[in-house]
């Protein structure tokens, strides 16, 4: 299974050197976008979560969005 990393950038680029195994791009565009909301959900200023390959290529970029207070 492909490797996938999801660095976290808000200017500057807080490397995530773990990584996952996913079955694909798709997958992995799913899992930043599951990250984006718990960072958000932290109040984290995070602008964004990108997708790498194990080749370190950027293939997404998953913006952080302001959530609504959970009520």
């Amino acid at each position: 299974m492909p490797k996938y990393y999801f660095p976290i950038v808000d200017g500057t680029k807080l490397v995530d050197p773990v990584g996952l195994e996913l079955q694909n791009e798709e997958q992995a565009k799913r899992q930043a976008e599951l990250i984006a909301k718990y960072v958000a959900l932290t109040g984290a200023k995070a602008r964004h979560i990108v997708v790498e390959d194990g080749e370190g290529t950027e293939i997404h970029k998953e913006p952080v969005k302001p959530e609504s207070p959970i009520r």
